[in-house]
């Protein structure tokens, strides 16, 4: 059974909505029927709920603002709001995204049943892939659903770097199966999609239909298809200024510069590439970059690539054999060369010391 709230300060429409219906043999428990917003928020703060069906308007939170903070707090619960003609048109343009769906007054009960069969379907789906993340392992699950929330926040420009984010993301691809990357696609998309839409609902929907048109079949080809996407994505909104980028400078353009890099770190570009993404000739490009930076940009992308193959050892554990692919170098050797002259030591022998092996 699958736990619901009944929430509106009107009596006789609760008990219409909690009487009027097989909830049982629906596939739902009704756990409460509160009157009002606050009543909703309180209740949840020591209890599991999966849906909430609920007025729109109530006297001290309404429907509205207690799907906004549910929203945050409890992302997997599924929204169905009950509102009036002139309310309706106002919460379908301010939270379209995030609200499951909308149902005018008076009732239409067979509506109702109808949105509530709907939702149970895509909930026992979710128990689905629930029980197969879990057949994966306890501990790969826990890291999995972590994983997802990293890599969506990392995209979004909140956490960490793109590039360190898709490096945990590689490992987890090359072992997980087929199926287990279905689930972690579908839910990678669920994480975005709500903080997308209120930037730019264009790109949530172009996202959406190109991460849905990834085949996971193939692990590396997989991989590598999908941190394109989120590279691309995290490009769009920097480059349309929908999220703030790390590391300001006092030139926009070189801050966005070094946004891209980051953003594209284990990747094979060039300072054309970058110059292309944030519209400077190359040359202009090649000046400016050197007189924000204080550094040639050559300088700059082998110093950021190798801190980044440091970072990788020290946090992440990636074997030394490994890392240089992950920081851009497709040639080990040149890598290794590059990396001792500037650390001082080889890759290895960096990681061994850093572990306090002999």
């Amino acid at each position: 059974m699958y736990r619901l709230i009944i929430a509106d300060d009107e009596p006789l429409i609760r008990a219409g909505l909690y009487y009027r219906n097989d909830w049982k043999q629906m596939g739902f428990e009704v756990a409460a029927m509160l009157e009002d917003g606050s009543d909703v928020l309180k209740f949840l703060e020591g209890e599991r709920v999966d849906v909430l069906l609920t007025d729109i308007c109530m006297y001290q939170v309404s429907g509205l603002e207690a799907a906004a903070q549910i929203r945050e707090k409890y992302p997997w619960m599924k929204i169905v709001l009950l509102s009036g003609y002139r309310e309706f048109e106002y919460a379908r343009e301010a939270i379209r995204c995030q609200v499951y769906e909308y149902l005018l007054k008076p009732i239409d009960y067979e509506k109702l049943r109808s949105v509530f069969a709907n939702i149970k379907r895509e909930l026992d789906e979710v128990s689905r892939e629930e029980t197969l993340l879990r057949s994966f392992g306890e501990g790969e699950y826990d890291q999995l659903l972590n994983l997802i929330k990293v890599v969506a926040g990392s995209v979004m420009g909140e956490g960490e770097e793109a590039w360190l984010a898709y490096a945990r993301l590689r490992p987890m691809m090359l072992n997980a199966p087929p199926e287990v990357r279905e689930v972690l696609v579908k839910r990678l998309l669920e994480q975005l999609r709500g903080k997308l839409f209120l930037k730019d609902p264009k790109l949530e929907e172009e996202f959406g239909r190109q991460l849905n048109s990834l085949h996971p079949a193939d692990t590396e080809d997989f991989h590598e298809q999908l941190c394109g996407l989120l590279s691309r994505l995290n490009d769009e909104l920097v480059a349309n200024n929908l999220v703030a980028v790390r590391k300001p400078a006092a030139d926009n353009c070189i801050t966005k510069a070094c946004n891209y890099i980051s953003n594209h770190l284990g990747e094979d570009f060039t300072y054309r590439d970058v110059a292309e993404f944030v519209h400077l000739s190359p040359r202009h490009f090649i000046r400016r970059f050197r007189s924000e930076m204080d550094e040639t940009f050559t300088d700059y992308l082998v110093r950021v690539r190798i801190e980044g193959a440091m970072r990788l050892m020290d946090e992440e554990r990636t074997d030394a054999a490994d890392v240089s692919a992950q920081v851009g170098y497709r040639d080990d050797k040149y890598f290794q060369q590059l990396f001792k002259k500037r650390v001082g030591c080889t890759p290895r022998e960096y990681q061994r010391g850093s572990r306090g092996q002999a």
